[in-house]
């Protein structure tokens, strides 16, 4: 992925634009292999090495398919720490709190009884439209404008990455307290072992 510049381009002359050059304004540009389908995705899953992955702690949470996904997120945090060099640096994607992140919002269940979300780790509609446009936010992977970073205009603590994936960073309702007391108690669960 790659931002292009603004920059002018010669195009036919026409009452709208008499002069026959028009700004084109700076905009991002997608890469060939920045993005993932379907079929990537299940690429990846299948071919990448498996020696050295973290995994998350093999606790369930009191949850019948709590470590069911277990190999899944070690695969997919190691992607994206990989992909991402671990930024900000230092900082890696912590397999524990994605596994913590997950009991909070499904119990790991694939069709939890929430219309408003879909699967285990409850993604909404409106971000899954996000996510299935390859020239949408997400076609680099940082999802510019669903990141906590872009909404608080500074770095975002991992408890202020979790509210604004569950939607309730800007919150002033209790909801927010208890979903983060939730996704607290399983990740200290979790960092006991």
């Amino acid at each position: 992925m790659t931002t292009v510049r603004a920059h002018p381009r010669r195009v036919p002359v026409s009452s709208k634009n008499p002069s026959g050059i028009t700004i084109v304004d700076r905009h991002p540009r997608q890469l060939p292999g920045s993005s993932l389908d379907a079929q990537g995705i299940r690429s990846i899953t299948a071919s990448r090495d498996r020696r050295g992955l973290i995994y998350p702690s093999d606790d369930k949470l009191g949850f019948r398919n709590g470590d069911k996904y277990d190999e899944i997120i070690a695969i997919w945090v190691d992607y994206f720490n990989e992909r991402f060099a671990a930024r900000p640096p230092g900082a890696p994607l912590d397999p524990d709190a994605i596994k913590a992140l997950i009991a909070s919002e499904s119990g790991f269940e694939k069709s939890p009884r929430t219309p408003q979300a879909i699967g285990i780790a409850q993604i909404t509609p409106e971000t899954l439209k996000i996510l299935l446009n390859p020239a949408g936010e997400a076609k680099d992977f940082t999802f510019h404008g669903i990141r906590a970073e872009g909404k608080l205009g500074r770095g975002a603590t991992p408890e202020e990455i979790v509210l604004e994936y569950k939607g309730l960073l800007k919150s002033k309702s209790d909801y927010q307290e208890r979903a983060l007391r939730n996704f607290r108690e399983n990740y200290a669960i979790l960092k006991k072992k």
